[in-house]
């Protein structure tokens, strides 16, 4: 019968078939218009195009008959049936025909994503395709794997090395036992020249494979064993694993070659490896002592290691607290060595007992993954297509899923634990000799389990991919180079000396993270050190308050559209809150499962207590330390930094009492807000001494937690978050920025009376759900702790009026607008995808009500079916001289440089088309924030003057990394650009303006022959200089200056490019690059401080000519090189520029003069690693103590 209910391998119309994937990314094609299965006879099928093997079956089975679009009109049905029983006794049939012009009924409670949404039926159009896709990629077992295998690699191109081979090859017609595996580990990408097409290589591999021969699994695993271990001619023919050019037939060193790489292997099979053909399992390793006692030092921390089949030291302490850490460590698997000769053992002796490589052991362990060994082992995972454990196929008192899921769960939360039944009933079996399949299809599930990864059960390629991604997800992923933040006041930056960095680090492996403070030098190096590596201050994971003490603040029912200051919409979550006194909408997110108790026990764990379980005893996630992961978020100083001179200059709401607010804030303890994945934003004292802040009396330490936000579309993620079973994903992971904002009383919870407020605003970010949101950092009246009704507002993309939000990961800015408006300003993000617009968003800074959506112009814009724009960058302000927003600039990825034009009368884009477009588009995209400066005019048809402004200049980088395409080859020379805006500030659009283009611009170049080594505090970098043509505004618009000039030894040719922000040092402008690794090598690094190389780039804004930047030679003297050259790098996205100038670091003088040629003024930029001193110095008496700049030299 055809049904996928009987057989299923048949077609199933519940779900989406997927087209094979060629090695770049894109769709394969099929091969036909339409096929039938309208007739039925036995077979004959042909295992390759050389070799016929016939076989014969008493039984029936479906003749296909293709047809192509020249006589598909004709063809007959394709058929299919759905069964109501078990017998299929009752049945509904449904017929496709190639021409048929009705909609097909879906099953009920189907997963179809090809009919559109919330879908009952699907075209017959539709229909047809996916019945083909099944046809050419998934009618077969081998075909389905082979599918879906290569579509779940597709996302980790160039984040790992793979290898390949197969149980069996080819000899002369018969197949047999394979004698090497087929590669040895490569790039997972291309590389240039033929012989290094890695990727195509095994994607060629991979859809070329034959299923033929038997299953001879432990010859496979040795025979991969053998290739790590390089024994025999394994390394003379596959290279070297371990070496930083696997292909490599050298010795691997520890002083070239990284010591943290983990070794893996994945096996798929469909059948029991076959009897009689086990080898190299004679100890049973699952169920005795390890070997070994292996030590290291991984993460710098001595480690020693043996393995315990009863577990980790500990794993029996009355301890509570001991136990539960013991039994993280890992799970053990044995059996009581009931077992002989099996898989499980033989992956668990290379897992346990084996060190391939000579190399230090620092490979880090993975504690999330209950992976602590460090060494150079191999872990093993295995998928077994239709292999289900005995007792699920109906054998008594056989092995199910649920024994096993249920002894993981009673081990780690330290409850007596019941070992699965490995062996069914069986007190003792020789699994190489034993009759029944069923007991080596359990040994191969249990496998995975014994060899450090686990086991996955597959029937569609759908369970293929998930399988597949959950295990390389689990391999990539730890850094800390989301940015940073710093300490001090604004005014006070003539030197970085005991001022604070903090910094993020992060695993993605186990989604956890950290948040550290280092004291700053005068040149902003790290004050102390030990052994060379900074010491930190204090971890926020270390000074993390008891979970007693900890809340979480929340928005339940709050709309946007309809501002709500009410108390009884913010909830405090905290160590006595029960789940069953939540408001229902909490209640709906946080147990839409039905599996949360309905007592305090979920939001105990919420607050960050371990060893809780659900309603099914099951244990949720352990933590092995308190904060998650924060990637792309770096963290926010909120404390007096900004000075945006509302006191001395213009006329905003507030202006009277702004020098009082701000010495406010300067003087109370400051915080960090943090943004991390487990959709939170912690709230971290940053006071400079443990007794600066209070709370009911007791001393809050520097670094302790006092609270933290959860947005309710974070909220939406718990119950994911505390499966054992996560993998990482962004939950929360947008930029954080604060901001001055006047309330003019009752705008806020705690706002009843006119005041200024420092508020916080954040988004989403990459995180799945597209939101943003606002919150407080209040002023009291000796700190900044915050309560439930600093959570302010909350809008996500099914807010009305918000349906275009997409992934938005640029900061927000804020100001008043000339009507009295305080608003936040932010571009819809990248991704919004066909349907979704890409524009402005203007926001209501104390609600979240939006003011206006400003979308670009149509001709620019997505469509209802097409993504046109992939999204809009970073948005910088303009503010007149009563400090009012007036307009802003932002880029798009097409390349076009925009205005809008923000005065309350208009709020529309200014002239209806963009102010300059890159000349390749699309491959010039810009994403960095742009920076912008007053522009004196041309001096014919605008020249500036106290009545007269002649716009702008506004510099822009271009470039992207948000996903793998931005990183193809051959790459796009980008560029920085300079274009005069000529609308003025404040004012109307210039009739006479058109879009400008590349050859109005004059351009500068970079001077190679000027490259000059640093020295003292500057040593391991270069400095060049760069041309100063001048530019004739009466002719030009602008100036321009080539990226990819200066390059570096594994640099991709033409990638550098610009993702930070830029920023105004005086008259000059600081432009950061970085370089993307070639594709046929990687940078790589086996701590979180590698980071790729970095240039940057200090320019005259006006004309993009040489200046005084930089002091090469360390000599007090600011010398005239405009470039500096950061082979470490670190200096990539959030870095902070420390400066005394009034205003943000991107937007122009307060008071709208033209800048002079230079200003004396000096500025930090502190990244990840280090920090630079740059100057917009003057040729000769320059000083070399700080003041502020209010009034620059005219």
């Amino acid at each position: 019968m055809r049904s996928y209910d009987v057989n299923p391998q048949y077609y199933n119309p519940a779900i989406t078939y997927l087209p094979r994937v060629n090695a770049d990314g894109t769709a394969q094609t099929n091969r036909e218009a339409f096929v039938s299965n309208q007739d039925s006879q036995t077979f004959s099928y042909n295992l390759n195009p050389t070799y016929n093997y016939n076989i014969t079956r008493s039984s029936y089975l479906p003749t296909y008959v293709t047809y192509t679009t020249a006589n598909a009109g004709a063809a007959p049905a394709f058929s299919y049936v759905k069964c109501g029983d078990a017998a299929c006794s009752t049945h509904t049939a449904t017929s496709v025909t190639y021409s048929g012009t009705g909609s097909v009924t879906l099953p009920t409670g189907h997963k179809r994503t090809d009919c559109g949404t919330n879908a009952t039926t699907c075209t017959n159009a539709l229909e047809v395709k996916n019945i083909l896709n099944w046809y050419d990629w998934y009618r077969t077992r081998m075909a389905a794997v082979t599918t879906a295998t290569g579509q779940a690699m597709q996302p980790y191109e160039n984040k790992i090395r793979v290898g390949y081979g197969s149980f069996n090859m080819f000899n002369g017609r018969n197949p047999v036992q394979a004698t090497a595996i087929s590669s040895g580990v490569r790039y997972f990408k291309n590389g240039v020249g033929a012989s290094n097409q890695w990727k195509s290589d095994l994607y060629t591999w991979l859809y070329g494979l034959i299923a033929a021969g038997g299953t001879p699994s432990h010859n496979a695993i040795q025979l991969t064993a053998g290739y790590y271990g390089g024994t025999g001619s394994n390394r003379g023919n596959f290279g070297n694993p371990w070496k930083n050019d696997p292909t490599s037939t050298s010795a691997e060193s520890a002083t070239d070659d990284l010591s943290c790489r983990r070794a893996y292997t994945i096996v798929m099979s469909d059948g029991a490896w076959n009897s009689g053909t086990s080898s190299g399992a004679n100890t049973q390793y699952a169920s005795v002592n390890g070997t070994s006692n292996f030590s290291g030092t991984p993460n710098g921390n001595a480690a020693a290691l043996q393995y315990n089949p009863n577990g980790a030291t500990g794993y029996n302490s009355t301890n509570t607290t001991t136990k539960l850490l013991a039994r993280s460590q890992y799970v053990p698997y044995g059996d009581g060595q009931i077992s002989q000769y099996g898989l499980a053992d033989l992956t668990a002796n290379y897992y346990w007992n084996t060190d391939f490589s000579s190399l230090p052991n620092n490979v880090p362990p993975i504690p999330g993954q209950h992976n602590p060994a460090f060494w150079q082992n191999m872990t093993t995972y295995t998928i077994g297509w239709n292999l289900t454990p005995s007792g699920d196929s109906g054998v008594a008192g056989g092995l199910t899923w649920s024994q096993i899921n249920q002894y993981t769960n009673d081990w780690l939360s330290g409850n007596t634990a019941t070992k699965p039944k490995w062996a069914d009933s069986l007190t003792s079996v020789n699994l190489n000799s034993v009759g029944s399949d069923q007991y080596r299809v359990n040994d191969f599930i249990r496998a995975g389990y014994t060899g450090g990864g686990r086991a996955f059960s597959v029937y569609s390629g759908d369970d293929v991919r998930q399988a597949i991604d959950t295990i390389l997800s689990s391999a990539v992923g730890t850094g800390k180079d989301a940015g940073v933040a710093v300490s001090g006041n604004s005014g006070q930056f003539q030197s970085l000396d005991g001022q604070t960095k903090y910094t993020t680090e992060y695993n993605t492996a186990d989604n956890t993270g950290d948040l550290k403070a280092y004291e700053l030098d005068s040149n902003g190096g790290y004050k102390t050190l030990s052994g060379g590596v900074p010491v930190a201050l204090w971890s926020a994971d270390q000074k993390m308050p008891a979970v007693t003490g900890r809340k979480i603040f929340s928005l339940s029912g709050y709309d946007a559209n309809s501002p709500n200051t009410a108390a009884s919409l913010r909830q405090e979550l905290n160590y006595s809150t029960k789940l069953s006194t939540l408001p229902s909408d909490f209640s709906a997110l946080l147990n839409s499962d039905g599996l949360q108790k309905t007592d305090e026990t979920f939001i105990r764990y919420l607050l960050g207590q371990d060893g809780l379980t659900n309603t099914l005893n099951a244990p949720y996630r352990i933590r092995s330390q308190p904060i998650a992961a924060s990637v792309n978020s770096p963290p926010a100083f909120v404390g007096g930094r900004i000075n945006m001179g509302y006191d001395t200059y213009g006329s905003v709401n507030g202006q009277a009492t702004y020098a009082s607010y701000r010495t406010q804030k300067q003087t109370l303890p400051a915080t960090i807000f943090s943004a991390t994945n487990e959709g939170k934003v912690h709230v971290i004292n940053g006071a400079a001494t443990d007794t600066a802040v209070t709370v009911a009396g007791v001393n809050v330490p520097a670094g302790a937690e006092l609270a933290s936000f959860m947005p309710k579309n974070a909220m939406s993620e718990q119950i994911s978050l505390a499966d054992p079973a996560f993998r990482f994903r962004y939950i929360l992971d947008g930029p954080l920025v604060d901001a001055d904002v006047y309330d003019s009383g009752n705008k806020t919870p705690a706002g009843s009376t006119p005041a200024w407020r420092q508020l916080v605003f954040g988004t989403g970010g990459r995180a799945t759900r597209n939101f943003m949101f606002g919150l407080e950092s209040p002023l009291n009246t000796s700190d900044r702790v915050p309560t439930k009704n600093n959570f302010l507002w909350e809008a996500d993309s099914s807010t009305t009026g918000y349906g275009d939000l997409a992934k938005i990961s640029n900061n927000p800015t804020a100001g008043q607008l000339d009507d009295g408006t305080w608003v936040m300003l932010t571009g819809s993000g990248h991704y919004g995808g066909a349907g979704k617009q890409v524009g402005l968003y203007v926001v209501n800074a104390f609600n979240g009500k939006l003011v206006k959506f400003i979308p670009l112009p149509s001709s620019y814009n997505n469509t209802a079916t097409t993504m046109v724009n992939r999204g809009l960058g970073g948005v910088v302000a303009v503010r007149d001289t009563n400090r009012n927003i007036v307009a802003a600039y932002a880029g798009d990825a097409n390349g076009n440089l925009w205005r809008f034009d923000l005065r309350t009368a208009h709020l529309v884009v200014s002239y209806n088309k963009p102010l300059f477009t890159t000349p390749a588009g699309s491959g010039q995209p810009i994403y960095a924030t742009p920076a912008w400066q007053a522009h004196p005019g041309d001096g014919a048809t605008c020249s500036y003057s106290a009545t007269s402004q002649c716009g702008t200049i506004v510099v822009v980088g271009t470039g992207i990394v948000l996903d793998a395409d931005d990183l193809a080859t051959p790459a796009t020379q980008q560029a920085i650009y300079g274009i005069w805006d000529p609308t003025p500030v404040g004012g109307s659009d210039v009739a006479t303006f058109t879009t400008i283009s590349s050859s109005q611009l004059v351009e500068q170049t970079i001077n190679l022959s000027s490259i000059v080594n640093g020295s003292g505090i500057e040593t391991g970098k270069t400095f060049y200089t760069v041309s100063s043509n001048s530019v004739n505004w009466t002719t030009k618009k602008g100036w321009m200056l080539k990226l990819g000039v200066i390059t570096y030894a594994g640099a991709m040719t033409n990638g550098e490019r610009v993702v930070g922000d830029l920023s105004n040092i005086g008259s000059s402008v600081l432009v950061t690059s970085v370089l993307p690794a070639a594709q046929d090598l990687s940078i790589e690094s086996c701590t979180s401080t590698g980071s790729l190389p970095n240039i940057n780039y200090v320019v005259d804004a006006l004309t993009g000519g040489n200046k005084r930047s930089f002091d090469y030679n360390a000599d007090g003297t600011f010398d005239a090189y405009s470039i500096q050259a950061l082979p470490s790098g670190g200096f990539t996205r959030g870095n902070v520029s420390s400066r005394n100038m009034i205003g943000l670091p991107n937007e122009g003088q307060v008071e709208l003069k033209p800048q002079t040629t230079c200003t004396n003024e000096i500025a930090f930029q502190t990244g990840v690693e280090g920090t630079n001193k740059i100057a917009d110095a003057c040729p000769t008496s320059w000083r070399r103590s700080w003041r502020p700049i209010v009034n620059p030299p005219f």
